[in-house]
């Protein structure tokens, strides 16, 4: 079965500040809570592998396999099932400083020393709360 519409939209944040402000600007317009996930580094919410977790949700192999690698990178992901509103959910990420499959010139390997580096600093170790979402594959049971 070919589908031609994104599943799920996502960004990728280096900046966990950017990554909140995105969820919030998220939910402020309307997407709910079983349509917007948080997939962060050192947390416990991605059992599977990113990219499995994106594959049974109808993302292709490439692109989920480029968010399991950001994610490995220590980037926190922020994904949105758009629901008819693909473009709003892209402009609201992108505007935050999320970029996406294709649209970050460096490799995630080319981060990987900048996200240790904040890693190891006091104080910046992710939110246990994860933003107050639930786990929008929770809520997923086709």
């Amino acid at each position: 079965m070919t589908t031609y519409q994104t599943p799920i939209v996502a960004g990728v944040f280096q900046n966990p500040e950017q990554a909140k402000n995105a969820f919030d600007m998220l939910r402020n317009a309307g997407f709910n809570e079983d349509q917007v996930g948080v997939a962060l580094p050192g947390s416990s919410n991605v059992k599977d592998g990113l990219a499995e977790e994106f594959k049974k949700l109808g993302v292709s192999q490439d692109r989920a396999l480029y968010y399991e690698r950001e994610f490995n990178a220590g980037h926190i992901v922020v994904s949105v099932r758009p629901d008819q509103r693909e473009h709003e959910a892209k402009s609201i990420l992108h505007d935050n400083g999320g970029y996406d499959y294709g649209e970050n010139t460096s490799s995630p390997a080319q981060n990987v020393q900048q996200s240790q580096s904040y890693q190891q600093q006091p104080g910046n170790e992710p939110s246990a709360e994860n933003y107050g979402q639930q786990d929008y594959r929770a809520n997923d049971q086709s």
